[in-house]
């Protein structure tokens, strides 16, 4: 498996103010990985620091034969993973490639 990125990551990358190989951080040191059964993708969930505070930031991703392709990478707001677990939006999902 290799990673590739869509034009909306790379975009929202730079608007955001990402810095480099964090997505790759959290997608390979993921505190969870989550199938979201509303959309079809996959969210890796890490805490990291940024923008000069401890958050969850969510890794939205597609698999697509042998690649990874990296869609968006935002932070999430308090709650928002327990919402989406407790709902049922989100199961878990145990990549082989992340582990």
């Amino acid at each position: 498996m290799f990673i590739t990125y869509s034009k909306h990551f790379l975009k929202r990358k730079g608007l955001r103010g990402i810095p480099d190989g964090l997505a790759e951080l959290i997608y390979y040191q993921a505190d969870g990985h989550y199938r979201d059964v509303q959309t079809g993708t996959y969210v890796a969930v890490k805490q990291v620091s940024f923008q000069g505070k401890e958050r969850d930031m969510a890794l939205t991703y597609s698999l697509t034969g042998d690649k990874i392709v990296l869609v968006t990478l935002h932070p999430l707001k308090p709650g928002q993973k327990a919402n989406r677990l407790k709902s049922g939006r989100w199961i878990k999902y145990e990549p082989e490639s992340a582990l």
